[in-house]
């Protein structure tokens, strides 16, 4: 193991992320950004556009979440206008973590500045509604404790790693 400029050796256990564990909320394929928060509620202080996320599919679900729940979908979410807006008001209403099979360009971006992991897997249709998940950051897999599946996170590089790192800082 090496040593940093500060004298702690690399891989110092005070880095490493802490598992999150939350209930899921999964969502198909091509959730857009204004299906998350309706483009109309875009420039509202994010603390007020978390209590309109999904107000378009159903007024009463922005009620329902609770700090750690887990926002799943399925390809190509976040896509269309608005992602950035959307984005905070997920980190405002307390979601641990953003997962789909893949992200629209630059949602995760979006995601990822808002101080929420945006994680890719290859199956998240096995992590359904209701469903506790747990994400293991420094093993690269987020298991759902309700079926004990687990799926590797795809994109969680060294890169990666190292931003989580920073922003989810204890």
């Amino acid at each position: 193991m090496g040593i940093r400029g500060d004298g702690r050796p690399l891989g110092d256990p005070d880095e490493r992320l802490v598992p999150r564990a939350g209930r899921a909320w999964s969502f198909s394929h091509d959730l857009s950004a204004g299906e998350i928060l309706p483009v109309r509620f875009g420039d509202l202080p994010a603390a007020e556009a978390a209590r309109r996320l999904f107000a378009d599919l159903d007024a009463d679900l922005a009620a329902r979440f609770e700090a750690g729940d887990l926002l799943v979908a399925g390809y190509h979410l976040g896509v269309g206008e608005g992602g950035a807006a959307a984005a905070r008001a997920l980190a405002a209403a307390g979601f641990g973590a953003v997962i789909a099979a893949s992200f629209a360009d630059a949602f995760d971006e979006a995601v990822l500045a808002a101080g929420l992991p945006a994680l890719e897997v290859d199956a998240p249709a096995i992590f359904h509604t209701g469903n506790r998940l747990r994400i293991n950051f420094e093993g690269g897999t987020i298991a759902n404790l309700s079926s004990g599946d687990r799926q590797p996170v795809r994109n969680l590089t060294d890169a990666l790693l190292a931003r989580l790192r920073a922003s989810l800082a204890r």
